[in-house]
């Protein structure tokens, strides 16, 4: 890529993204608030940094990845960051 061509983010690859139509400032998503790739946010600091049901439901969100188009077209980015959240679930 050339910096002139437009990378889509994961919100514009997946179709049934909630994000979509919310607005970015209140989304609680981080990739969709700061405007970046879901393969580009650091999860193992987002996840450490949640209070219990906001951590909850971020470990089941990225249990699911595997299974979603955005991390199909960027596997190799998403599965080390998706590795580092399970070690930390394991090390509970």
């Amino acid at each position: 890529m050339d910096g002139s061509e437009h990378q889509l983010m994961c919100w514009e690859i997946k179709p049934n993204c909630m994000m979509k139509h919310t607005d970015r400032e209140r989304a609680n998503c981080p990739a969709y608030r700061e405007n970046v790739g879901c393969w580009e946010v650091d999860w193992e600091a987002v996840v450490s940094e949640l209070p219990g049901s906001q951590r909850e439901y971020w470990l089941s969100f990225l249990a699911s990845c595997e299974n979603c188009v955005a991390y199909m077209a960027h596997p190799l980015e998403m599965q080390g960051k998706i590795d580092a959240v399970r070690s930390m679930i394991q090390d509970d």
